[in-house]
């Protein structure tokens, strides 16, 4: 796969990944300030583990979006894009 389209697609899932772990840590936090006021049960186990699932998923994104960032920064370090050198064009138009 294109490194480029590589690097989108996890920025992508680690967007989602952490838009989900946003949403249920908010889920948690409503439960235990419903719990503290006495309105009943905090939250369940399925939920932290949904929560925790979502962590590790965006953690696994960021290690890979991290991974592509330094595959493009070892090539630039190789081939920096102001000395690449353009073929020559041979022959007059």
């Amino acid at each position: 796969m294109n490194r480029t389209l590589a690097l989108l697609d996890c920025l992508a899932q680690l967007k989602e990944a952490q838009s989900c772990a946003d949403a249920l840590l908010s889920d948690i936090v409503a439960g235990a300030v419903r719990a503290n006021k006495g309105r009943g049960a905090a939250f369940d186990r399925a939920t932290l583990r949904a929560f925790r699932n979502a962590l590790q998923t965006a953690s696994t994104h960021s290690d890979e979006v991290e991974s592509i960032l330094a595959e493009f920064e070892s090539l630039q370090t190789v081939m920096p894009l102001g000395q690449r050198q353009l073929p020559q064009i041979t022959g007059h138009l």
